[in-house]
């Protein structure tokens, strides 16, 4: 009787077992793509199948599939609509060149992409839009040269993206960030980033800012110029010890691969090696034995450009502050553009049931306010005694909501001090977190003029971060665009036309400005009353007839007053007719055709640009060899 029992188990079980089986092959015919195979419900396997386009009839409640090692070229808007459930998803060895806007977006729950080894060139705006749960994005081994400032924003989970090997040249400082609030606030949630293997010789100095979070960083195989530009880096590897990485491969010295420099005066020396003074910046130097004397030409005086000054203020502040001799002292104040933060910490709060990132950091920045000379004697009874300390002021009543918010503020009493506080203020400020739990006003008597104050405002400032910023955030990025072919340095020689190229890209479009060698500003499109100088709303700069007065520095500026950008160009102009009195170099002879070498081996950080002018008036902009041209007689 056990028997029976026993044997009718086994058949039982042996009937389920092939039941299962069998709804496994229907799972895998009639549920899954051609070509494929479906081992179980949540797996697709697409490998090595000559695919160019997404197959068909993928399982409703897939969570992997891989696509990798296929023909693929092109990815649409709706080819993967419904993968709500997707959290794997490999594109990796295909030969991708375009990918829609939103592609991705019904993928909400992905948490890998990997399109290593395609030939994407761009990373637009939305390529990544609605991937909030992506941990790691892997777009190595790619040709991309352009990345969208906002490609990353919105993905606040985002912790790994690997960019290796591919053709960049220029990143906006704000390429890694995934949350801002306005334009002033950004932070990143990433914490490794891959950017070897590229053909960058910089990088913005404030393209790490907004990374808190950041543990691992890679920079090989790039051609770095380590110059002034550079020293920034080196600082920030200082302070951020042991975030810079090296590549662990034995094939190397030491068993690693290190980010080096590129340029002639520190070739092949490791970045985080070098002092910071040793990323420094010098004129170019043709080599004494070459020359008889030393000849400098002339630049005019000048003073330095950057891109903040033509930035827009971060908004305004109007004070109305009151002691206890009753003086009063009013101020209507623009507040400038706080360009640092300090301590800043990132805290995940519930709100209804959602997560929210709420930041904390130390802000400092300067209130510019424009006074009469009459009124000066009343304001600075009042500020004088907070030059030297700040005055600290405590957040109080609120006076008014409507049409702005407005506080009433009361100075906070020092441990030190025996006196009792005395000063209070009405305070209405825009933005509106400005007005923090406690401020600090300090008067800088060294900025301040008779009709203007300079104040300095600190506080601990805490905002929520938006992942999807309201519709009156208003966000604006621009750039030059430049590669390791832009010209900076031109020479040309008296009548001759000068040719200087400036593009640019924004959004909103930014406008164009010149500042030419006499400091003249003009807007582009601009024609000269002589019609010398042309300037194209492209961003082209002609020259004509030049003269020896128009050497000197052109700077060009795009902006759209929340960001700008700026490349200065240098213009030599040179007379071709040189009496022999004024022949600097060396004489040399030579016989009827035979070879002729003349050398002009220079120095200077950044390596300096070489152009010969030669006998037919005809400029050569490209030396042959180590900066040496030689010529041959016939």
């Amino acid at each position: 009787m056990r028997l029976c029992v026993c044997g009718s188990s086994i058949m039982l079980m042996w009937m389920l077992r092939v039941l299962l089986f069998l709804a496994a092959v229907q799972l895998s015919g009639a549920d899954c793509p051609k070509s494929c195979v479906c081992h179980v419900p949540a797996e697709v396997h697409c490998t090595f199948r000559y695919l160019t386009a997404l197959p068909d009839h993928f399982p409703a409640a897939v969570e992997r599939i891989n696509l990798g090692y296929n023909s693929i070229t092109t990815l649409g808007e709706n080819d993967f609509t419904g993968f709500t459930k997707l959290k794997l998803l490999l594109l990796h060895s295909n030969t991708i060149h375009s990918v829609e806007d939103r592609a991705f977006q019904d993928l909400t729950s992905l948490q890998v992409l990997k399109m290593s080894h395609n030939k994407l060139k761009e990373i637009n705006k939305e390529t990544f839009k609605g991937l909030d749960r992506l941990l790691k994005l892997y777009i190595d081994h790619n040709q991309i040269e352009f990345i969208h400032p906002e490609a990353l924003y919105g993905l606040t989970n985002l912790q790994l993206i690997n960019l290796e090997s591919n053709h960049l040249q220029q990143l906006h400082p704000d390429t890694f960030i995934t949350m801002r609030h306005s334009q002033v606030f950004k932070v990143s949630s990433v914490r490794t980033i891959h950017l070897s293997d590229n053909l960058l010789t910089t990088l913005p100095a404030d393209i790490f800012s907004g990374c808190y979070q950041l543990e691992n960083i890679f920079l090989h195989a790039n051609p770095w110029k380590c110059d002034c530009h550079l020293r920034w880096l080196s600082v920030w590897t200082q302070r951020n010890t042991g975030v810079l990485k090296c590549k662990r491969d034995r094939s190397y010295p030491k068993g690693q691969l290190c980010p080096v420099c590129a340029n002639p005066a520190s070739r092949n020396r490791r970045l985080t090696l070098l002092y910071n003074d040793a990323f420094s910046c010098s004129k170019p130097w043709i080599e004494s034995h070459l020359k008889k004397k030393n000849i400098t030409l002339e630049e005019g005086d000048f003073t330095p450009v950057y891109p903040k000054d033509f930035i827009a203020p971060l908004g305004s502040i109007q004070l109305n502050l009151t002691d206890h001799f009753h003086r009063d002292a009013s101020l209507s104040c623009t507040v400038q553009r706080p360009t640092a933060f300090e301590n800043p910490t990132q805290t995940i709060e519930e709100e209804e049931g959602n997560n929210v990132t709420m930041l904390t950091t130390h802000v400092t920045t300067y209130l510019v306010c424009n006074i009469d000379y009459e009124h000066i004697q009343q304001l600075w009874g009042v500020l004088t005694a907070y030059s030297d300390s700040p005055l600290r002021l405590e957040r109080g009543l609120m006076l008014a909501r409507t049409p702005e918010m407005v506080y009433r503020y009361s100075q906070v009493k020092e441990e030190d001090e025996g006196t009792d506080p005395n000063i209070e203020a009405e305070m209405k400020a825009s933005p509106a977190w400005l007005l923090q739990g406690e401020v600090s006003l300090q008067l800088d008597r060294t900025s301040t003029t008779f009709s203007t104050l300079h104040i300095k405002y600190q506080s601990e400032v805490n905002l929520r971060l938006e992942k999807n910023p309201p519709r009156k955030d208003r966000y604006a990025w621009t750039t030059i665009k430049q590669d390791n072919q832009t010209k900076t340095e031109h020479a040309v020689i008296t009548g001759g036309v000068a040719q200087l190229s400036c593009h640019t890209k924004g959004e909103p479009k930014p406008s164009m400005e010149w500042i030419l060698p006499d400091g003249s500003r003009v807007r582009a499109p601009y024609f000269s009353q002589d019609r010398r100088i042309i300037i194209t709303a492209e961003g082209e700069l002609s020259l004509r007839g030049a003269v020896p007065s128009d050497t000197g520095l052109y700077w060009c500026i795009t902006t759209n007053y929340l960001d700008a950008d700026i490349l200065m160009f240098r213009l030599t102009v040179l007379s071709p007719d040189v009496e022999e009195m004024e022949v600097n170099g060396l004489h040399l002879s030579v016989s009827l055709g035979d070879s002729l070498v003349l050398d002009c081996t220079s120095s200077g950080s950044p390596e300096g640009s070489v152009s010969w002018i030669l006998p037919d008036h005809s400029i050569l902009d490209r030396s042959e060899g180590n900066k040496r041209f030689m010529k041959m007689e016939h």
